[in-house]
């Protein structure tokens, strides 16, 4: 097996044809059917079904075909890094968040961490939870920021942020009259979840099963942007951290305190087996010191479900 018989293959599956397949690969449709053909020697197994002059990709093909294009995606990976060493050497620092810290905290860590190290670039990509804990694994990223919805070999976390979540809504929602929202408040109410990885919509879930209340999810997304946008917009209420909320502009939301306390915890994580260069470390304290006052609050300080933080009571205001 070669890469080139590999590249065959993918080109197929990628443009639906061997001559399509060719023209993208600059060669001959021949020679890219002879490419094929050796492979599925090599594999022992046919990776297409030969009919009325199509190529129709069989079970084993998609089976086989997950993992070339896992492969190569690890292959593009390098290719970024390689040319992030080219352009800046080795001076770079990469981090992978997921927005629901809030885009303002990495912005403002970022801006602390150039006054100190003005020769070294910074990497950051936007990620979904899952996204983020396999890149730092992968040692895609140096640091990585998110909720910690299970524990993964080789990742070591640190303690991030603690607020308590609040119920998002559109100010026209009929929930938004109430000063606290509760589990028998959303019984049958338009839900917009989080993925059912997530940890706080399995925990609401939970709740509302152990009241009798119906969960009733209308839309899911990983990202707090999107899923901010489309409460919004009025599809329904959602759970969410209140440090997503900063930096959102002129989004039209209401948001309410949820009792019982449900906690939004956030952590920075780590590649256990990776040495921590000193702008790693330097960036790790960037974004600690580039959190508001009530991210350093922990949810279960805080008294009573109609605890609010000052930053989501002037958001909360109508």
């Amino acid at each position: 097996m070669n890469i080139r018989q590999i590249e065959a293959l993918r080109a197929i599956m990628k443009s639906g044809s061997a001559s399509r397949a060719a023209d993208a690969l600059g060669i001959t449709q021949p020679a890219v059917s002879r490419l094929v053909s050796e492979l599925e020697k090599t594999i022992g197994f046919s990776l297409f079904d030969r009919t009325h002059g199509r190529l129709e990709p069989t079970p084993q093909c998609h089976l086989f075909y997950t993992d070339v294009e896992r492969t190569f995606v690890g292959l593009e990976v390098l290719k970024h890094t390689a040319s992030q060493i080219r352009e800046r050497g080795p001076g770079i620092v990469r981090i992978a968040n997921m927005p629901g810290i809030g885009l303002p905290i990495v912005s403002r860590a970022i801006i602390a961490f150039r006054q100190i190290h003005p020769g070294v670039a910074v990497a950051a990509q936007l990620m979904s939870t899952a996204e983020v804990w396999t890149a730092v694994a992968t040692c895609q990223v140096d640091i990585g920021v998110a909720p910690k919805e299970t524990d993964i070999s080789g990742v070591e976390y640190q303690p991030f942020s603690g607020d308590a979540a609040v119920c998002a809504m559109s100010p026209t929602h009929r929930l938004a009259t109430k000063d606290v929202i509760t589990p028998a408040d959303l019984h049958n109410v338009e839900y917009i979840a989080h993925t059912p990885a997530a940890r706080m919509r399995r925990a609401l879930a939970d709740l509302m099963e152990a009241g009798g209340y119906k969960f009733n999810v209308v839309a899911e997304t990983p990202m707090c942007m999107t899923l901010l946008s489309i409460i919004s917009a009025g599809a329904g209420v959602g759970l969410v951290n209140p440090a997503s909320i900063e930096g959102l502009g002129n989004i039209d939301l209401v948001l309410r305190p949820f009792t019982p306390i449900m906690p939004c915890n956030f952590y920075l994580g780590y590649r256990t087996d990776a040495q921590r260069s000193r702008f790693v470390r330097t960036m790790a304290k960037c974004l600690l010191d580039a959190r508001s006052p009530t991210d350093l609050d922990s949810p279960s300080d805080q008294s009573g479900g109609g605890a609010m933080s000052a930053r989501v009571a002037a958001a909360a205001a109508t």
